[in-house]
């Protein structure tokens, strides 16, 4: 017969008799391992009641001993209402935890979305690994975050002369004649040349409560309408030509030059300055002058002479100028607003406001580009840079850098570095001048304050607010400004360095932002980057 009797309804282990009527067991160390020997050995056990029960001075005590506790879950919800943390409390003797009754209690706790079923499925397994009153946690409730618009993207859909350059014409026998570029690339009205990919406005998501969180939506650019160009009449993302040309590729948006062609550029030519695209399918000669809007290509080389553009700058050949001292200015002079790209330069000027790549060798060279300085062709140029001065770029790549003999090379990397500097300084002092203008204000609101017509306090008060919004306005714009400055000191400095890809030679001069090396020996193939500050050498492993 069971010492034991056991309520459904309550859960409660109770004995059927008390010890003190003289039947088993005769102790509470007894009584615990009867317990644990019965059916209800999973419960929790009360042990405040089982000593009560041998205690002469409480006879009436409960004869309750256990109570059979059902499993149960707890949950935990986030501050921003994008995860819940369900903690799972084992059954002692009680019933398990199923899945449709955890749901429920994630209902009851406000969760009407994002429930996963398959994470409530794993931590309800552990009821059958844990011992009884064990505990486990997992995510069983996730939000979905707002998924933000993909801003307005542009596609090119037409070739430029940059492009025939670069691809030069294979042949029957797949050979590649560098002479053969094909035909002039022009476009007739109605050509497509660019389409918009339209701004999305991005997903919705929602918290856990079901409310919905609402997308940023991508930024919308419009496709712009060049000289000799329009909008298609059916599609206001395409954009194609509205007159013969050639197409000249800008950021959002093709412009189609009129093109002006030329055998050579001389003397009996005379100098060019046109409002389009000039192709010169032959050489440039000394001392003539080439200046253009859009893009300029020279099939041949350019000897001693000026080219400049508001756009691209293709010289298939090379840019060749006269030997000189240090003193003397470049007798050869490359200018573009965008990228520059030559065969060969040698005592040559060549500035871009964008790239330049050239595909062999630049030889005793002043060469500066807001972006990459390229010496070599493929994702790993092997040409070679030798002597001259590189200034402003903030990325070299080349083969070699120097020459085995230490021809003097001279490479400032990051020099907007000091025009950034400045400009932060210049806005550090105009921020502590409206400090001051602060101060100033305070001291005259004290005053204003202490104004005993109140009529007078208030208009001198509100005189007072006027001017401080205004001075709130400048300091916002400032902090934004100095803020935007820091952000471009910190790219240059993180994104600044030269990378040789087969030798550096001594006589080289580095300077990368503020701090300066001189190469004494040879280096095999690294790069050079500013770390903590100083110009570290990395070598690849």
């Amino acid at each position: 017969m069971s010492l034991f009797a056991f309520d459904k309804l309550s859960g409660e282990v109770s004995l059927i008799d008390h010890p003190m009527n003289g039947s088993v067991p005769a102790s509470a160390t007894q009584l615990m391992e009867l317990l644990a020997q019965s059916p209800y050995a999973d419960c929790e056990i009360l042990d405040a009641n089982i000593a009560a029960l041998f205690n002469p001075s409480k006879s009436n005590q409960s004869r309750v001993v256990a109570r059979a506790v059902n499993a149960r879950l707890n949950v935990n919800i986030d501050e921003p209402l994008m995860m819940a943390e369900g903690e799972l409390t084992c059954a002692r003797g009680g019933e398990i935890l199923d899945l449709d009754n955890a749901v429920r209690q994630l209902r009851e706790a406000g969760i009407k979305k994002g429930i996963s079923r398959k994470a409530l499925e794993l931590l309800l397994a552990k009821q059958f690994e844990l011992p009884p009153g064990g505990r486990a946690t997992a995510i069983v409730a996730v939000g979905r975050k707002a998924k933000s618009g993909e801003d307005a993207r542009f596609i090119r859909l037409c070739a430029t002369a940059q492009d025939r350059v670069l691809c030069p014409k294979e042949a029957e026998n797949g050979k590649v004649d560098m002479r053969d570029l094909g035909d002039i690339i022009t476009v007739k009205p109605g050509s497509p040349l660019m389409q918009r990919v339209p701004a999305t406005a991005g997903e919705p998501g929602y918290n856990l409560f079901g409310e919905q969180l609402a997308p940023k939506p991508g930024r919308q650019f419009p496709l712009e309408v060049m000289e000799g160009t329009r909008l298609d009449s059916d599609n206001e993302n395409l954009l194609v030509a509205d007159a013969v040309g050639v197409p000249v590729a800008l950021a959002r948006g093709v412009r189609v030059d009129d093109v002006l062609c030329y055998d050579f550029v001389d003397a009996t030519t005379g100098h060019i300055r046109f409002e389009g695209s000039v192709i010169v399918s032959g050489d440039v000669k000394d001392a003539m002058q080439i200046v253009a809007t859009g893009d300029i290509t020279v099939l041949g080389f350019v000897e001693s002479a000026t080219l400049q553009s508001d756009n691209e700058i293709t010289v298939v050949k090379g840019v060749i100028g006269r030997k000189r001292d240090e003193s003397e200015p470049c007798s050869c002079r490359i200018q573009a607003k965008r990228s520059v790209s030559i065969g060969y330069a040698q005592y040559s000027d060549i500035q871009s406001q964008q790239d330049i790549f050239i595909d062999r060798q630049a030889l005793h060279c002043e060469l500066s580009a807001r972006r990459l300085i390229r010496v070599g062709r493929g994702k790993t140029p092997r040409g070679k840079l030798i002597g001259g001065f590189v200034s402003n770029a903030l990325r070299i790549e080349t083969g070699e850098l120097g020459a085995p003999s230490g021809t003097r090379t001279k490479v400032y990397l990051g020099q907007y570095y000091y025009e950034l500097k400045q400009k932060r300084k210049t806005l550090a002092e105009q921020q502590k001048r409206i400090n001051e203008k602060f101060a100033a204000l305070q001291v005259l609101r004290k005053k204003a304050l202490k104004e005993a017509d109140n009529d007078k306090r208030k208009r001198q008060c509100a005189h007072l607010d006027k001017h401080e919004a205004q001075w709130v306005a400048i300091k916002q714009g400032l902090e934004k400004k100095k803020r935007l400055v820091q952000q471009r000191i910190n790219m240059l400095l993180g994104t600044s360095r030269v990378r040789v890809n087969d030798l550096m030679h001594p006589g080289v001069e580095l300077k990368i932002a503020h701090d300066t090396t001189q190469i004494s020996r040879i280096y095999p193939p690294h790069s050079a980057l500013l770390s903590e500050g100083k110009i570290t050498q990395q070598f690849p492993l």
